[in-house]
């Protein structure tokens, strides 16, 4: 029965050599993940929340669909491979290490802007009447959004040109458990907040530390089981990584599908569940959509 698998997964894997099936997949796949990406962009600009929040909000979504457009030029890239159309490894087609960079500006963009949602958060119930009625913080918004972009690039240089695949995934894994224990601690400070300003503080006060919770709330599940699909993905990487030298090139493509097809199903999930969760950007949804119900 083992070489009879061993047959089929051979089989297969040949199969996948000699035809496109994998980038005509991705194509497919990685468009539909991207269209409530985009609604919820669109829908995100037309919402009550304040600019701050509707700013890194705008961005993490323009990281999400960063990610698939990168999955969508790794597969590009097969296409034109001489071997076959699926990947040998990091470095196998000659430009994928570069293509791979940037996937990591993406992913760690987006798991920077998810924390930074968090904190802002939890910063916007401070001093609320004030927070409530002021503008978007672009002195500090703009570099913050460079720095992220360039922590990415750094991360994905570090990974798939230097070669420390170890230190980099653990600045992953460190960033994401951040986010779930600083949007833990958000949703109990601006619950706590709001009941101390309850019959005390102007309406606009309250108004903005109402927004803040009901935001960390909806955020939370979203950042639960986002992380449990990127624990799946690290869990493909940490595993090609310590074991690189017993695999062959043609299993590294089984692997890399499954990674992608995991985080672009989290770019997609994501959005869908902020839509659902958050009554004010549901509305916002249901109205750009002409529909009652979602």
């Amino acid at each position: 029965q083992l070489f009879t698998m061993i047959e089929v997964v051979d089989t297969f894997l040949d199969f996948l050599v000699r035809y496109p099936v994998l980038p005509a997949l991705f194509f497919v796949y990685c468009s539909a993940c991207a269209v409530p990406i985009v609604i919820l962009l669109i829908a995100v600009q037309k919402c009550a929340l304040h600019r701050n929040c509707r700013y890194l909000i705008t961005f993490w979504c323009i990281s999400l669909l960063g990610e698939l457009s990168n999955v969508v030029l790794l597969n590009a890239e097969n296409l034109v491979n001489e071997k076959g159309y699926i990947p040998r490894g990091i470095i196998d087609p000659p430009l994928r290490p570069y293509f791979l960079i940037f996937h990591s500006t993406f992913y760690a963009s987006g798991s920077c802007f998810e924390m930074l949602i968090a904190f802002e958060r939890i910063l916007s119930t401070r001093e609320p009447h004030v927070y409530h009625v002021s503008g978007v913080y672009w002195a500090l918004l703009v570099p913050l959004t460079i720095s992220v972009y360039c922590l990415g690039t750094y991360i994905g240089y570090t990974i798939y040109i230097v070669g420390n695949h170890i230190s980099g995934l653990m600045i992953y894994n460190a960033i994401d458990i951040s986010t779930l224990v600083i949007n833990t601690f958000g949703i109990r400070y601006c619950k706590a907040r709001y009941e101390s300003l309850y019959g005390k503080a102007s309406l606009n006060a309250r108004y903005q530390v109402s927004e803040a919770y009901d935001m960390a709330c909806a955020m939370h599940p979203v950042y639960f089981v986002s992380f449990l699909l990127k624990v799946f993905g690290m869990i493909i990487a940490y595993t090609y990584i310590l074991l690189m030298p017993y695999f062959n090139t043609e299993i590294y493509a089984l692997m890399d599908a499954g990674y992608f097809l995991a985080h672009s199903f989290n770019c997609a999930f994501s959005s869908v569940f902020l839509m659902f969760l958050h009554k004010p950007i549901r509305k916002s949804v249901l109205t750009l959509l002409g529909s009652k119900r979602l």
